[in-house]
């Protein structure tokens, strides 16, 4: 699923240069802005589409066509993955990573894939795949470990 958006040509001009100067992607200083607002209480912390609950076991998490489930042990490991997926990465480091990602999040009970530029979720049990793009699965791992709670 994705959302595309459809702005004035200057609009978006400004948001490049807004990205240029702070050295970011356009998605990331999109993403400040959010998170600004969810700071604010302007709009509720937990994403949209996504659903997660504390089970007798763990956490339940379910997106559009995709569910799995944590153990509640493992909660902290896979938020970390989640979150650590995002870390620029120098050339030596990408497959290091690359395993130690697919291996922690394997632990979990949910299967987590880098891509170029996010995550995919890949349950273990039915094969479904759910991708996210690293703001969105930071903001995810935070999710999941409210409902931990």
């Amino acid at each position: 699923m994705s959302f595309n958006l459809k702005l004035p040509d200057e609009r978006g001009k400004q948001l490049q240069l807004i990205a240029e100067n702070e050295g970011k992607t356009v998605v990331d200083v999109i993403t400040d802005f959010i998170r600004s607002k969810v700071a604010a209480g302007v709009i509720p912390a937990d994403l949209p589409f996504a659903d997660t609950k504390k089970t007798p076991d763990g956490v339940a998490v379910v997106l559009p066509g995709f569910s799995g489930e944590v153990p509640v042990q493992e909660v902290p490991a896979l938020a970390d993955v989640l979150r650590d997926a995002a870390e620029k990465l120098t050339p030596a480091d990408i497959e290091r990573k690359h395993r130690l990602i697919e291996g922690m999040a394997a632990l979990t009970g949910i299967k987590v894939k880098r891509m170029a530029q996010g995550v995919k979720l890949i349950s273990p049990i039915t094969g479904q795949e759910y991708p996210l793009a690293f703001g969105v699965a930071a903001d995810l791992a935070d999710q999941i470990e409210r409902a931990a709670e």
